[in-house]
């Protein structure tokens, strides 16, 4: 049994509400790969008392950094990063949220990346979910070729599948709320 059951409210509402799991592998990822896992975070970033808590938790991982901004790539960071806003609104440090749209817009002003972001911004990256971290990889790119300047990437869950290894490569930390050995403790 995970040490974390019952005495993490965040892990608690992931496990309950997020982690789904099969006897035979029929999730299929985002990075095309299939499992016997699926976490589905969006169903705790969208839920009141889950930003909170989330929002609460990275914040307390990131208010000592220089950050100016938090996001990622839509649509699983949007509620994390709107959650650490409103947390660090609360705590009286005031970090912006930013989204990086999976492609840049063909109307108005062409953006792909949407926040109030200064040039040379230092950024944090959220995701949900990092599996073989190439969604991150992409984000960074994306940031990284506008000019900002990522200080850490920071999943509430690492599936322990070499994203974390592939960030780490691209010289940016990385932390994981949890990790699937978390989940798969309190699921056998």
């Amino acid at each position: 049994m995970s040490r974390l059951l019952g005495t993490d409210k965040l892990f608690d509402l992931l496990y309950k509400k997020s982690f789904f799991q099969s006897s035979v592998p029929e999730f299929k990822l985002s990075s095309g790969q299939v499992s016997h896992f699926f976490f589905d975070c969006k169903k705790v970033s969208l839920d009141s008392e889950g930003a909170s808590l989330i929002g609460e938790a990275i914040f307390e991982r990131i208010k000592s950094l220089p950050v100016e901004s938090v996001g990622g790539l839509t649509t699983g960071a949007d509620p994390i990063a709107s959650a650490v806003s409103i947390i660090s609104y609360i705590k009286q440090k005031p970090i912006n949220a930013f989204i990086v749209r999976k492609e840049r817009k063909e109307h108005g002003t062409k953006q792909q990346i949407e926040g109030p972001l200064s040039p040379g911004a230092k950024l944090v990256v959220v995701e949900d979910v990092v599996t073989t971290g190439g969604s991150t990889i992409r984000t960074i790119n994306i940031l990284r070729s506008e000019g900002y300047i990522i200080l850490k990437v920071i999943a509430l869950m690492d599936r322990l599948e070499g994203g974390a290894e592939k960030i780490i490569a691209e010289g940016i930390p990385f932390e994981a709320l949890y990790t699937m050995d978390d989940f798969k403790n309190v699921a056998s």
